[in-house]
């Protein structure tokens, strides 16, 4: 088949890596791929070394971007596309657009929702949630449960370690917590960094050695604010801003806890990581992570009401999973097992292969 896959972003996140795993899934399968993204994808050179064909549009004008649509058409005839898999709603939007002009023959569009805003996704041949919560908004939206389906994220695990690694920050004297993503409100990174002045003050009360560090990789608009909270709390030597990473085994090799804050997440693709890279787990219970983390099997599970407190929660989670190392141990293990069994590539194929099936070779 041949499937044309588009996404027209110009930033790293989640989406943007579900858009790079799906191609090499789809290729996987034998399907021949055409990729068509934004002329500024910052994500470009990744997308072209995985030896596709990739196409680069402008959109200037968003949703309503009749040059783009005209652009994706005649992509779309050249390349004579039996599907379409658009991400996020500009995408969809713009797809179906130039879907309409192609009159020789039927192409499927099949929509990928990475939010809750699901409301452009609507009517297309299949829709693709990445969490249940968002699959059911589909339904509620009109679509037919038999052209909705739940499709997980996944891992690339060629270079994982082969067994789960042992834990132990009690002999510790420096706790490095890590966070990964963009700086948005969203992510919810100033409940940890409050949570590291939180554990400051709880060191010096009860005079123990140890110091907390939080190691944040990641870049967007909410940097300025976060670093002014640093000075507020004064933890500058505390905190540390790294940017956005693309070595993300370098990073989780250098943290001992991985902290997922957010207060909205649909999914949390950095947690695969994280249980990739046997690091023991605090997380909220926002509703992507909720859906595969349990409480005190895979992860400590972290309240996000009320809201006022998370940073409490958080920190209380830290001393745990530096206390109990038995614990800590438990979780990486159950961790590392899921994210082999439930969020490796093959698993990704297995559910293409039921959507769009395999090429005989």
């Amino acid at each position: 088949m041949k499937i044309a896959h588009i996404i027209l972003t110009s930033q790293n996140g989640g989406a943007e890596q579900a858009f790079i795993d799906y191609s090499v899934a789809l290729k996987n399968l034998g399907h021949e791929i055409l990729a068509i993204i934004k002329n500024d994808a910052p994500y470009a050179a990744e997308v072209e070394n995985l030896g596709i064909t990739v196409k680069k549009v402008p959109n200037k004008l968003g949703f309503y971007d009749i040059f783009t649509v005209k652009k994706i058409h005649e992509i779309l005839k050249e390349f004579n596309a039996d599907a379409v898999i658009a991400h996020a709603g500009r995408s969809t939007v713009l797809a179906r657009r130039a879907i309409v002009k192609i009159k020789n023959k039927k192409t499927f569009l099949i929509a990928v929702n990475h939010s809750m805003n699901v409301k452009r996704s609507i009517g297309a041949d299949i829709i693709l949630s990445v969490n249940k919560e968002i699959f059911l908004r589909t339904i509620n939206a009109g679509q037919s449960e038999t052209k909705s389906f739940v499709i997980q994220n996944a891992i690339d695990l060629s270079d994982a370690p082969k067994v789960a690694s042992k834990i132990d920050l009690q002999n510790k004297e420096t706790i490095i917590l890590g966070g990964m993503g963009r700086l948005d409100i969203a992510k919810g990174f100033y409940f940890t960094i409050k949570a590291i002045k939180k554990l400051e003050d709880f060191t010096k009360a009860n005079n123990l050695n140890k110091k907390f560090v939080f190691k944040l990789a990641g870049s967007g608009v909410q940097e300025d604010y976060l670093r002014n909270l640093v000075k507020e709390l004064n933890i500058e030597s505390q905190i540390e801003f790294l940017g956005w990473m693309k070595n993300k085994k370098g990073f989780f090799e250098s943290i001992d806890i991985f902290v997922m804050s957010s207060e909205r997440e649909t999914f949390g693709l950095v947690v695969l990581e994280a249980m990739k890279f046997c690091k023991p787990i605090i997380s909220t219970d926002a509703d992507g992570p909720k859906e595969f983390l349990r409480n005190e099997i895979d992860a400590l599970m972290v309240n996000l009401q009320p809201l006022e407190s998370v940073e409490n929660r958080i920190a209380d989670a830290v001393l745990r999973m530096v206390s109990e190392p038995e614990l800590a141990d438990k979780l990486v293990a159950n961790a590392f097992a899921k994210v082999n069994d439930k969020f490796s590539y093959k698993a990704l194929e297995k559910y293409f292969e039921e959507i769009v099936g395999r090429v005989k070779s």
